[in-house]
């Protein structure tokens, strides 16, 4: 029997699918990275992320690195070596900020939270009062590796009426260009992400904005190549202090063009409305959604009792998808398919279909002719 044809998709929470305008910029003739003609590129695509991250005006620094690199960056710029941390950990990116900050030398105390549940305000705020030298917390905004959405906002405010003089250590590698943030307006003080999430481009770039209070820290070096005050003297004349990927920064350059020529808002509203066709489709295959909250970032979907969820996950690529998977101890039950890449609502309903037939081909009881009728009732509410 000769095999179907299927188109590739890329439905992971990171990387995602980029738009061909992208991929267009990036494969142009490199320019040296001193030349004007980077410079130009580079200015405008750090002005153009300013405005992405709500900061207009406001420094973000793009660091040739992973998300990782940003937020060590952040952390060694802003936070006292051996100072106190806490870490909010609610799933696996929580726990990485925290090892971090241990490797890095600092005290670190953990408050966690089971995965997709949020954290519990009287434990936070017992947490806080016992740490009269707190230097700083750590939190995830989109938890990827569970699809939560955490509220920033009320645990800034929480961490600021509490311990003032504590900083606030975001991490938005999947929450820029997908859900509502606003660093200044909820009294931040860093937030980190990267280039394969919401802002459609592949992997290999960070960024990093810190309020006024994170670049007045006083902190020795704790690195040579994060070094962010360098970064910003450097990149404030359109350069950077080592050499950048000079054609991932092409290619961002435009696709932020293009989530401003949508408007940020629409932008947050659109990403929410495909996640949420999502959960719909996968409610009447039924799986249910892990998160409270969830996420407009990725749908993290429990399979049901009985189903393997890597057996799915395979299944999803004999169809030539690929699907993310549950991470450490989720592995057997989750999955995490998203629409954070170049997508709109018809890719919603494709990706619905392709769930219930992955599912099908696993779990042959799975209901029929359900999933796409579920997105699109979704969609239509959120129209």
């Amino acid at each position: 029997m000769t095999r179907e044809f299927f188109k590739p998709r890329l439905i992971a929470p990171g990387p995602v699918e980029v738009p061909p305008a992208v991929l267009e910029a990036m494969a142009r003739p490199v320019p040296h990275h001193r030349a004007p003609e980077f410079v130009t590129t580079f200015t405008s695509a750090r002005v153009r992320l300013a405005e992405v991250f709500a900061v207009p005006g406001d420094d973000v620094m793009i660091l040739t690195g992973s998300g990782t690199a940003g937020f060590e960056a952040a952390l060694v710029t802003s936070v006292r070596s051996a100072g106190s941390v806490l870490a909010l950990q609610a799933g696996k990116f929580g726990e990485r900020w925290g090892d971090m900050a241990a490797r890095l030398g600092h005290r670190v105390e953990r408050l966690s939270s089971p995965a997709g549940v949020d954290f519990d305000r009287d434990a936070l705020t017992a947490k806080l009062r016992a740490m009269p030298d707190l230097s700083a917390v750590t939190l995830v905004h989109s938890e990827t590796s569970t699809g939560a959405l955490h509220d920033v906002r009320a645990i800034a405010e929480l961490v600021r009426r509490e311990r003032p003089d504590a900083l606030v250590l975001v991490d938005a590698v999947t929450s820029l260009a997908s859900a509502e943030l606003r660093p200044r307006e909820w009294g931040l003080d860093a937030v980190v992400s990267g280039s394969q999430k919401g802002v459609m481009t592949p992997p290999g770039l960070a960024f990093v904005w810190l309020s006024e209070r994170a670049w007045e820290a006083k902190v020795e070096r704790g690195s040579y190549y994060l070094d962010l005050q360098r970064e910003r003297a450097a990149q404030a004349q359109g350069q950077t202090a080592y050499t950048p990927a000079v054609s991932l920064v092409a290619g961002l350059d435009v696709a932020l063009g293009m989530l401003l020529a949508e408007g940020l808002e629409r932008v947050w509203r659109r990403r929410g409305a495909l996640n949420a066709a999502l959960l719909a489709a996968g409610a009447a295959l039924g799986m249910r959604q892990l998160a409270a909250h969830p996420s407009p970032a990725v749908a993290a979907l429990v399979v049901p009792d009985g189903v393997s969820a890597p057996a799915v996950v395979r299944a999803a690529l004999a169809r030539g998808a690929t699907l993310a998977g549950g991470q450490d101890e989720l592995k057997p039950t989750l999955l995490r398919p998203s629409l954070l890449g170049y997508s709109d609502r018809y890719d919603a309903v494709a990706v619905a279909q392709l769930l219930e037939d992955a599912l099908s081909d696993v779990a042959p009881a799975t209901p029929r002719g359900v999933a796409v009728a579920a997105a699109l009732r979704a969609l239509e509410e959120r129209s």
